[in-house]
């Protein structure tokens, strides 16, 4: 049995993508998975596709991403934020690997981890949470058993209960530090809050949020 290794050799990492341009090289399959879960992002999809099949082109029409109907070319990868070379052709993948590295700009070549400067995850989508499984590349179908797994166990509403969080992040900064902030976040998330967004009721869960924040404010205090 080979050694474990303890230590990770890709770090995870979440990168901000709003708006930055993200390449994908391929015409099949491989460039649609690509394109499939980056749509899960708000980056701006630059698929090259000379010869795109018809699913690709499908995917293309119903999002309105762009398309490079042309021969790859280095220049198409100008500006990209990230590269993924997916055409299932080894010699022009590594074709893209090499340009992109040029231009400085980390590459990820599908089904070639030697070549990849990172790694894309198996996702689960909660926006915006987000939880990523990855395996260096080791074992992509364990990833996907793990993000099944892990999908069916988080709730459905958990965007949307992280999203009212974030709305009431700076009155909970007014709370004094240490247990009683602790406490509001604990009860939030697992109190009357949470139980009002699993059942779809808004407006009861901001007001269950107030309501926490009035028992945890300080004595003759007022935070809202």
């Amino acid at each position: 049995m080979p050694p474990t290794n303890t230590k990770l050799n890709a770090f995870p990492v979440f990168m901000r993508v709003d708006g930055e341009a993200v390449a994908i090289v391929g015409n099949g399959e491989e460039a649609l998975a690509k394109a499939r879960l980056l749509a899960q992002s708000s980056a701006v999809l630059r698929i090259i596709a000379d010869n795109a099949s018809s699913g690709l082109l499908d995917f293309i029409a119903s999002t309105g991403v762009v398309r490079i109907e042309a021969a790859y070319e280095a220049a198409h990868l100008r500006g990209a934020a990230l590269v993924f070379a997916a055409s299932g052709d080894e010699a022009l993948d590594r074709r893209v690997a090499e340009d992109a590295r040029r231009l400085g700009i980390p590459v990820n070549v599908v089904d070639r981890p030697e070549l990849c400067d990172f790694f894309t995850p198996a996702l689960v989508n909660r926006a915006p949470v987000a939880v990523a499984i990855g395996t260096e590349g080791a074992g992509p179908v364990l990833a996907q058993m793990l993000r099944g797994r892990i999908d069916r166990m988080l709730s459905p509403s958990l965007g949307r209960l992280a999203a009212l969080a974030a709305s009431f992040r700076t009155a909970a900064e007014k709370l004094p530090k240490g247990n009683r902030r602790r406490r509001f976040w604990s009860d939030f998330f697992a109190g009357a809050p949470a139980k009002a967004i699993e059942a779809g009721e808004l407006a009861e869960a901001h007001g269950a949020a107030l309501e926490l924040l009035a028992q945890d404010a300080p004595a003759g205090g007022h935070i809202a």
